[in-house]
């Protein structure tokens, strides 16, 4: 069975400076690993942060890493909340839109609205702007 690694930032930071005390051990465990290398959204955000603190390259240095790893980003709490919409009446479709933007909605703290011509988004109360109209 193959395992995940999730790296943290101190790794993918030692792998792309051009110096760095771990840069050799880094590339060791890259090689080893390469094809089952992940990142959190926590780390990506973390590399964000001491990118802009460093003033290193943004764009570039998350361009490399997402050569480097593959990305996770969905919580299982998404699929809970997908399954009681699904037991309230929605299908898999739906419910996965409503908790997508329910997510959306506290991640960003901001309302959602959903466009679309079918009415089971308003039985949940989410705003809808109805296609038909």
């Amino acid at each position: 069975m193959r395992l995940r690694k999730y790296a943290d930032s101190d790794f993918f930071l030692a792998l792309l400076k051009d110096s760095d005390w771990l840069k050799e051990k880094a590339k060791k465990i890259y090689e080893k690993n390469k094809n089952s290398i992940y990142i959190s959204p926590f780390t990506v955000v973390e590399l964000m942060i001491v990118c802009n603190r460093e003033n290193i390259p943004l764009k570039e240095t998350l361009f490399h890493i997402s050569r480097i790893a593959g990305l996770t980003f969905v919580k299982w709490d998404l699929f809970f909340r997908t399954v009681d919409y699904i037991e309230k009446g929605a299908n898999i479709f739906d419910a996965l839109l409503m908790a997508f933007a329910k997510e959306s909605e506290i991640a960003f703290s901001e309302e959602s609205e959903i466009i679309s011509s079918d009415k089971i988004y308003g039985k949940f109360d989410f705003k809808v702007i109805d296609l038909k109209k």
